[in-house]
């Protein structure tokens, strides 16, 4: 399996909408706070293709490029990166592909000489996965909860 990232482009709005909603749902619904109208306010504030990845899968044998989820990294204004988007459709969860693209940012964080900074939701079970990435906690609200990651802190 080769991994890979694309560029976003201006039309990709709806996929990757629904790619958020598909791996976003049920967290929210856990929390009782999804709500489509105001999921799709906020992804509009936060589409930014220059800034956008298409996460990529190459199976081989002639299975093609096939697009598993979408990574954003926004340099923020106070230095640090802002891991604004991890998302992996639902059939790609569990195969590292996570891994790797969190890896890739971690790396430029460490060239940049930048820490990295991110907001996960109150009970998701992404916290582990970030948090076994050495992510650690550094404030947060009843929803959602902020992490961080630098260069010092090692891989």
């Amino acid at each position: 399996m080769q991994l890979s990232f694309a560029p976003v482009a201006d039309d990709d709005f709806e996929s990757l909408f629904d790619l958020r909603i598909a791996a976003m749902r049920p967290s929210l619904e856990r929390l009782g706070i999804f709500n489509m109208d105001h999921a799709r306010t906020r992804f509009q504030g936060q589409f930014d293709p220059q800034y956008m990845q298409h996460i990529c899968v190459d199976e081989g044998a002639g299975a093609g490029l096939e697009r598993a989820g979408l990574l954003t990294v926004v340099p923020y204004h106070d230095g640090r990166l802002k891991l604004q988007h991890l998302y992996l459709l639902p059939a790609w969860h569990n195969r590292r592909i996570g891994d790797w693209a969190l890896q890739q940012v971690q790396e430029r964080a460490k060239r940049e000489g930048r820490a990295v900074w991110l907001e996960v939701l109150n009970h998701s079970d992404a916290i582990r996965f970030y948090e076994r990435h050495g992510f650690v906690p550094i404030g947060g609200d009843p929803i959602d909860l902020l992490y961080q990651w630098s260069p010092a802190q090692g891989m």
